[in-house]
């Protein structure tokens, strides 16, 4: 029958359950103690695990809660603080465009809100499409941006057209000024008269049909409105002394009255002469005295070809 064997603890399955018997007492208690002391070091090494984790998930707590203003993972994610920042920026920039558009009256403020336009467009031009927790979105802000300046665009070219046509309209009327514009002299030809006075009236009316061309909701639309009127002034001035022309013209070169010719009656038609043979060569007469005459018929009489 076998023998059961307990060890110190006196217990069965104790400390020394599985001792070797074989071994000094001193080789059993350094057998014992030998796994304590790894069980503390194995303890030792855990907290340096545990602390390594902790700053770990410490770092990535950090990296989430800042991830909005690290670039290199918020391009990622979409949610740049900067994003939102250069939107802010963007939405009031295009909102003061938009004022200074509706409320310009010259080129230059149109020019102002373009250039405003222009800023916009930049600020957005650093927002990636995947960006979010924007309002309003990115994509509606680049269309509402594209919009105004195209508005813009097209009233900016509707008016420097514009103030280019007026200016051009009054240089012609100051030329015309420049000219001869008095009434016909005393010794002036009338045809000298009038094309004198028509070349000022000419360019007066070709800087009537440039201020014609320019729309009523412009700009320059009360300069034109002037303008119009006082070539319509100068224009009824020129063709006073035109018509004034033609009146002097007659009193220049008068035409003398004269008695109309009595009616006179044809003269009959008249048959024409036959056609003669021409006379032969006649032998010299012979001299005749004074009291000869020539016989009336017969030979030798007028006429008469054969004696």
């Amino acid at each position: 029958m076998a023998t059961e064997r307990t060890g110190l603890g006196g217990g069965r399955g104790g400390i020394g359950e599985n001792l070797d018997p074989n071994k000094t007492a001193a080789e059993i208690t350094e057998t014992i103690v030998e796994p304590v002391h790894k069980r503390k070091n194995n303890y030792q090494l855990l907290i340096p695990l545990a602390a390594g984790g902790a700053i770990l998930l410490g770092g990535v707590s950090f990296l989430f809660l800042n991830s909005s203003s690290i670039e290199m993972i918020c391009r990622q994610v979409g949610n740049c603080q900067k994003f939102k920042e250069d939107a802010t920026s963007a939405q009031t920039t295009l909102n003061k465009a938009e004022d200074s558009f509706r409320s310009a009256k010259s080129v230059p403020q149109l020019l102002e809100a373009s250039k405003l336009i222009d800023e916009a467009r930049a600020s957005l031009s650093t927002i990636p499409d995947n960006a979010i927790e924007i309002a309003p979105p990115i994509s509606e802000q680049k269309l509402k941006v594209s919009d105004l300046d195209k508005k813009i665009a097209v009233a900016l070219a509707l008016e420097q057209n514009a103030d280019k046509t007026v200016k051009e309209a009054i240089s012609k009327i100051a030329s015309a000024d420049q000219l001869d514009r008095n009434p016909q002299s005393e010794k002036e030809q009338p045809e000298d008269a009038r094309k004198r006075l028509n070349k000022p009236k000419a360019l007066y009316i070709e800087a009537q049909i440039l201020l014609r061309s320019i729309p009523e909701n412009s700009f320059v639309a009360n300069r034109k409105k002037e303008k119009l009127k006082q070539v319509a002034e100068k224009i009824t001035d020129l063709d006073t002394k035109l018509a004034g022309v033609k009146e002097i013209a007659t009193i220049v070169a008068p035409q003398p009255d004269r008695d109309p010719e009595p009616d006179r009656d044809p003269e009959p038609d008249r048959d024409p002469e036959p056609d003669r043979d021409p006379e032969p060569d006649r032998d010299p007469e012979p001299f005749r005295s004074n009291n000869s005459r020539r016989p009336i018929f017969g030979c030798g009489s007028p006429g008469y070809k054969k004696c």
